[in-house]
């Protein structure tokens, strides 16, 4: 049987672009290590600095990157995909928002490795926005042309037949 979205591939494609993307995020600070530094705090404890908290929230982001990412392979209208393109975009937003000094921030010493994992991070994150953009400025999609959905083709015939 043909396949009747001729798109198909080049969407599966950008797909797992923002798949792909989204786990580069996740595991970004697991082979770019950020600092392992502590702060002594007044009592004598030992605190963990501003950029654990940093790379904490940010694998939280980069999972719900990751989410709506691979929603985009259930979505089958192209109102769906613009929808988790949005949603990308500003996720990635929030990637840069957090590593900022009004957001969590990072140390204050530019020399410290949470910097150059940072810079990572900033970039998988600009592609990803850059992705969510192009999808949520997409204005007819080849989505919107897959087959109709079996269900709400049952649920509209049965609307229809009724008196």
């Amino acid at each position: 049987m043909a396949n009747a979205n001729p798109n198909s591939a080049r969407e599966r494609l950008v797909n797992l672009a923002a798949v792909g993307l989204a786990v580069a995020l996740a595991l970004t600070p697991s082979f770019v290590v950020p600092c392992s530094h502590a702060i002594t705090a007044f009592g004598g404890a030992s605190m963990p600095m501003r950029c654990h908290w940093t790379f904490k929230v940010e694998r939280l982001l980069a999972a719900a990157a990751l989410i709506a990412s691979a929603s985009l392979f259930a979505a089958r209208h192209a109102e769906a995909r613009r929808a988790a393109g949005r949603t990308l975009v500003l996720l990635a937003a929030l990637v840069f928002a957090v590593t900022q000094e009004w957001g969590i921030g990072l140390c204050g010493s530019p020399e410290m490795a949470c910097h150059r994992t940072a810079h990572w991070l900033w970039l998988w994150a600009a592609l990803l926005a850059a992705e969510g953009l192009a999808l949520a400025l997409t204005r007819k999609s080849s989505a919107a042309q897959a087959p109709a959905d079996p269900w709400e083709v049952a649920g509209s015939t049965e609307r229809s037949a009724a008196p």
